[in-house]
């Protein structure tokens, strides 16, 4: 198949979205499939620009969004990008984003008669704050974000979702589209404490310096106020009277990250906490490799591929209770689940003290995510292309014999349906081209002359399964009244 996965990010920038379309192309590329990535452009461009080579990546002329920075837009139409999808004969668009360029997915879809499958990442009810710095609480609030989320996700093919708890969510909404729930595949190999040498990862300790005898609880993502990491360094206190031994490492940037410096400050836990910024991509698994366990307390996830990374690692997790976890996660098992912050003193305590328990997690964890591969995830969506392709042709087949229903209908069914040939108003256009083009051929003459024949085929189609249906019926009366005279 030709694939065209658009976007609104992706590489250089860093998240759970990028991550995923990157191991979807890949892995869709592994089976043979040719996939395209479109994406907004990174800076003022007039033109569109091909930047990569594996996968391919289209940058889309943008300007920098007003309302959420540092996001960019784009218009919700490209001609230019139409051509590039006829060119490459795209058989299917596959959008990740509900705004900017998944509105030009689905107009290029429309334009072009393509299947379009949507991949919902987000609770956008969880994200409003985001707009003008949540100074339009009032207008943008979470009831609108589920209303435009409805909206949208009832126009594409199908849908992806990660969790079944976002699938519900949608079902809320009153989406009634397809929905196929094909949790995020993940590369391990990346994560491997394998991969590293020991001088590598104590180097990197030394940079932010941790203490041999020190144990790191690791926190690694976007930092931003729906990932709760208040909750986490509201409980170091508790964690140091427990484990004096027990510090809190913070991997990422973002805009909560001024605030969360300050709540530590106030705190009086500064010197527990090292917060080291954002880590490059391709160094991400070493970063993992500093940790003793993994902690998270969000509830606004809808895929933790940051969970997925960090029990490829190795890491015994500890995550809130929540329906977006609770397929992956076994507690006591693979895992600890917590349902409020004050157990995660007494959690971490568990952990730390008892290596055998810890290591336990760990073996548990590895083997957990092993069936979360990054070919298992494009087998999935593969077939969910494949459902979603013979969807859009049953679909469209329907849409075309509807045509004849027309003439079905008690207002029309006295009405002669008249062809070009023996229309006057269509010879009058006909004759008005021909004098001013010199040649009777025109595209708008010829596409009337073939919705005509159409119309007229099914029309035939639908007076001749009348009869059939009306004598099937005589004869049945027919052969019931035989049967009563007998």
């Amino acid at each position: 198949m030709n694939i065209a996965i658009i976007t609104d990010t992706y590489f250089p920038d860093i998240n759970g979205v990028t991550s995923s379309i990157h191991t979807l192309a890949i892995a869709l590329r592994k089976r043979g499939h040719r996939v395209y990535v479109f994406v907004t452009s990174e800076n003022i461009s007039p033109i569109v620009r091909r930047v990569g080579k594996n996968p391919p990546v289209f940058r889309i002329p943008s300007i920098p969004m007003l309302l959420v920075r540092p996001y960019r837009t784009t218009m919700p139409y490209s001609f230019r990008l139409v051509q590039i999808l006829k060119r490459l004969k795209i058989d299917i668009i596959h959008t990740q984003t509900e705004f900017s360029m998944g509105l030009v997915g689905l107009s290029s879809s429309m334009t072009l008669h393509l299947p379009i499958v949507h991949t919902y990442h987000t609770m956008l009810e969880d994200y409003t704050h985001y707009i003008l710095g949540g100074k339009v609480k009032k207008i943008i609030t979470p009831e609108v974000a589920r209303k435009y989320s409805k909206s949208f996700c009832n126009v594409p093919t199908g849908l992806i979702v990660p969790t079944e708890k976002v699938k519900n969510a949608l079902r809320d909404y009153g989406v009634k589209k397809p929905i196929y729930v094909i949790p995020t595949g993940i590369d391990v190999s990346p994560f491997n404490r394998s991969n590293f040498k020991e001088e590598e990862i104590q180097e990197l300790k030394d940079k932010f310096g941790i203490r041999p005898n020190e144990k790191i609880l690791l926190s690694l993502g976007r930092v931003a106020k729906e990932k709760s990491i208040d909750k986490v360094i509201e409980q170091v206190p508790a964690i140091r009277n427990k484990m004096p031994n027990v510090r809190l490492l913070i991997v990422g940037d973002g805009p909560a990250l001024e605030d969360l410096k300050k709540q530590a400050a106030n705190l009086g836990v500064s010197d527990k906490i090292i917060f080291a910024g954002a880590a490059p991509y391709a160094e991400i698994g070493k970063y993992y490799q500093l940790g003793d366990a993994f902690i998270s307390c969000s509830t606004s996830e809808t895929q933790g591929l940051t969970y997925y990374e960090a029990m490829a690692a190795g890491l015994p997790v500890i995550a809130r209770n929540d329906d977006a976890v609770n397929e992956l996660f076994k507690d006591g098992e693979n895992a600890r689940l917590f349902k409020h912050e004050n157990e995660i003193a007494d959690i971490v305590a568990d952990i730390f003290k008892d290596p055998v328990t810890a290591e336990r997690y760990s073996s548990n964890a590895e083997k957990t995510v092993a069936s979360y591969s990054a070919e298992t995830f494009a087998s999935r969506v593969e077939e969910a292309y494949m459902n979603a392709i013979s969807r859009h042709v049953r679909e469209k087949a329907m849409r075309r014999s509807n045509v004849g229903k027309l003439h079905s209908s008690k207002k029309y069914s006295q009405t002669k349906l008249v062809p070009p040939e023996e229309d006057k108003h269509f010879l009058k256009k006909e004759e008005e081209v021909a004098k001013k083009t010199g040649s009777g051929k025109n595209p708008l003459i010829a596409n009337a002359r073939k919705a005509y024949h159409t119309a007229n085929r099914y029309a035939q189609l639908i007076r001749v399964g009348r009869k059939v249906k009306a004598r099937k019926a005589e004869e049945a009366a027919n052969k019931q009244s035989e049967k009563k005279e007998q």
